[in-house]
C-alpha cells in the first residue's frame, strides 16, 4: 500500500529529507546535469523514496515492505545491482542502484543507479545518476525489510507470503 507523506513532511526541514542513519541509505545520488538528488532510505518500516532538491524533496513516497516491489541482485553478471519500484497513481519510479564488480584503476568500485519514469506503463524518463555523486549500499536491508513482513524470494518465482 503506497502512502504519500502528509504535506507537513514534505515542506519540513532537512530532519524530513534524509535517512535516518547511513545504513538505511540503499541509494543517493545527484542526477547527472541536475542540481537535484534521488535517494531511497531502507527504513524499519518501510521504504522512502525522495527526489528534489537536497533537503527540499518535491516528490517523497513511502512503501510497507509488504507491499514493496523490490527485485534483487541475482546473484550474476558483472555488476551486482538491486531495483525497487514506486507507485503514485498511474506513475511508476523504478530506481535501480548498483555497483561494478571490477575495480578501476584506483582499485575502488564504482557505483551507480537511477530511476525510470513511467505513466500508464510506458516509459516517460530516464534520470540517470552523476557517477562522480553516487552513493549505493549493496546489502541486506530490503531484503531483511521484506523477511520482517513475511516474505521470502524464490529466484525461480519471485516473493512469496
Amino acid at each position: 500500500m503506497l502512502r504519500i507523506l502528509p504535506l507537513f513532511l514534505l515542506t519540513a526541514g532537512p530532519a524530513f529529507a534524509a535517512c535516518s542513519s547511513a545504513d538505511a541509505s540503499f541509494l543517493w545520488c545527484r542526477i547527472a546535469g541536475s542540481p537535484k538528488t534521488l535517494e531511497v532510505c531502507a527504513e524499519w518500516n518501510g521504504v522512502a523514496y525522495r527526489f528534489g532538491p537536497q533537503g527540499r524533496p518535491e516528490l517523497e513516497l513511502f512503501e510497507t515492505y509488504a507491499g514493496l516491489d523490490y527485485q534483487p541482485w541475482p546473484g550474476v553478471g558483472m555488476d551486482i545491482w538491486e531495483n525497487v519500484t514506486f507507485y503514485n497513481g498511474d506513475y511508476s519510479y523504478v530506481v535501480n542502484g548498483g555497483v561494478e564488480r571490477q575495480y578501476d584503476s584506483y582499485g575502488s568500485e564504482r557505483s551507480f543507479g537511477g530511476v525510470t519514469v513511467s505513466k500508464g506503463g510506458r516509459e516517460i524518463a530516464w534520470l540517470e545518476c552523476d557517477r562522480n555523486a553516487v552513493t549505493y549500499n549493496y546489502g541486506d536491508a530490503l531484503m531483511n525489510g521484506k523477511a520482517r513482513a513475511g516474505y521470502q524470494w524464490d529466484p525461480g518465482s519471485g516473493w512469496f507470503h
